[in-house]
């Protein structure tokens, strides 16, 4: 069965929830007697502390994104989650140091401020995500702005609200009537009396409420367009605090010791959050992975293209420069040669030199296509044209058996290659004494394999030392294209010069 897309599970999740919860709402206002209400002062501690936790790394990590890459929805939604930290810190904090009373936190004798306090930080806070939400669907820049006063001046200003509000209760407006303050002081558990009081509750629990529901669909339509994950996330979460707000309507939870059905929609709430931080997490560690491989890749085509320049180079520099000056040296020879009269030392001297040159204008030619090999046909064409070039030089018989389907993927690869078929012609005309070579190369599953036998003395490996026959050259060769290089040889039974590149290198 197919798995359903991320942005297919969230607007499933959106559609679930939303009826879901309607109609629990309903139900609950309908008769407030089925929602629990339940007295417990180390649950609501809990709750309090779990949500000053998340909140709170809620807003680090949108305050780190917006520093990052200077997203402006990041700025309000750190300072948003500030907020509501800032007051359940608050909370927990009085809880802890038992200045309930003093709050107006008690049971024993609730005040206006718990509720007042709710009120004005949710309604900072949902008026900060409406902010970022329309920041980000309508694509703000970011504009010249002392940007740490904006994160935490709305927290500050909250907190200091109700500090002030602590000094000042008995003159603070009225927001939960005396009948439900009587109420709550005799039976907290019991559902509030719905009266004309509960409005005043009531209307800024659903204005807020309402906030929040706007910015779930803003985030939900930043969700759509950019597929950022944590944007799916905060959507469902802001749907449940819109109803949390709803329920708070029906009975605050705003009191120590009182948990309600607002409260475990806050706390589904957090939980949400905290997921939507761990699924964003695991989406920027997939995004890095991949941006690592990107860069691997672009570094490879990179480094490449400088080997390829640097041996185009090299190779300009022995054909315009070695070569030439070899090339006069030839000329000045020939001259000297044919000068006379020349004693017949001096005329056998110049026929050496005239060997050595050359012997060096002929390295100087494969040198240069061993460096720009793709500039002289496939690799099949050079292999074929380097080995009848030592046959025709050398008077050696040369057979050949070389595709030409046969290929090396990159330059470096084929140039050291080219360069190990090389030097094992140059060991077999110097020092194997033979009169026949073969020069093979095949394609198979195990890799490209070249291959260079002929029917000379053979030596003993291990009476090798040094660098000679340059088996140590052909070894490091092989082992910076990731090849692998087999000699096979016995006295008086010719040589086998082996050389495997893996698939992944040829």
């Amino acid at each position: 069965m197919p798995q359903p897309s991320p942005s297919g599970a969230v607007r499933l999740a959106l559609i679930v929830l939303l009826p879901a919860l309607a109609l629990a709402t309903l139900l609950i206002l309908v008769n407030p007697a089925i929602a629990p209400v339940i007295v417990d002062e180390r649950l609501d501690l809990t709750i309090n502390t779990l949500a000053t936790l998340v909140a709170m790394a809620v807003a680090l990590l949108a305050w780190g994104r917006f520093r990052e890459v200077g997203e402006l929805p990041g700025l309000f939604r750190g300072s948003a989650f500030l907020v509501l930290a800032g007051l359940n810190a608050m909370t927990v904090g009085v809880m802890l140091l038992g200045f309930d009373e003093a709050f107006g936190l008690s049971l024993r004798n609730p005040g206006q401020l718990p509720v007042l306090g709710a009120v004005l930080a949710r309604a900072v806070s949902a008026a900060l995500l409406l902010l970022a939400g329309m920041a980000e669907v309508s694509r703000w820049r970011v504009p010249r702005l002392p940007t740490l006063l904006v994160l935490t001046t709305p927290a500050l200003l909250v907190i200091a609200a109700v500090i002030v509000g602590a000094m000042v209760q008995p003159s603070l407006p009225m927001l939960i009537g005396q009948v439900q303050i009587e109420q709550l002081q005799r039976d907290p558990s019991q559902p509030l009396v719905v009266g004309g009081e509960t409005l005043l509750l009531a209307l800024p629990q659903v204005v807020i409420g309402l906030g929040f529901a706007f910015a779930a669909w803003l985030s939900y339509v930043s969700y759509q367009r950019e597929g950022r994950v944590q944007d799916g996330y905060l959507a469902i979460g802001l749907v449940l605090a819109a109803f949390s707000q709803a329920h708070a309507a029906i009975h605050p939870g705003a009191y120590a010791s009182l948990v309600t059905t607002g409260d475990i929609l806050r706390v589904a709430f957090y939980i949400v959050l905290l997921l939507g931080v761990v699924a964003e997490r695991r989406a920027d560690l997939r995004a890095l992975r991949r941006a690592n491989v990107d860069l691997q890749r672009l570094h490879g085509a990179e480094l490449a293209q400088a080997t390829h320049e640097e041996r185009a180079r090299l190779a300009r520099e022995i054909h315009d420069g070695l070569a030439q000056d070899l090339w006069y040296a030839k000329l000045k020879q020939a001259r000297l040669a044919s000068m006379d009269p020349l004693p017949s030392a001096a005329r056998g001297l110049a026929t050496e030199v005239a060997d050595a040159i050359d012997s060096a204008l002929a390295e100087a030619r494969q040198a240069v296509m061993a460096l720009r090999p793709t500039e002289g046909g496939t690799f099949a064409e050079v292999l074929q044209r380097y080995a009848e070039d030592f046959g025709d030089r050398f008077g050696i018989r040369v057979d050949c058996a070389i595709p030409s389907d046969v290929a090396v993927s990159t330059p470096r690869a084929q140039a050291e290659l080219l360069r190990i078929v090389q030097e094992a012609l140059n060991n077999v005309r110097k020092h194997a004494d033979a009169t026949l070579v073969r020069v093979e190369a095949e394609s198979n599953d195990a890799g490209l394999r070249v291959r260079v036998s002929d029917n000379g003395r053979g030596f003993d490996p291990s009476a090798v030392t040094g660098s000679g026959y340059g088996l140590r050259s052909m070894q490091e060769r092989a082992e910076t294209v990731g090849a692998r290089l087999r000699i096979d040889t016995r006295s008086q039974d010719g040589t086998r010069i082996e050389v495997t590149v893996p698939p992944g290198s040829a």
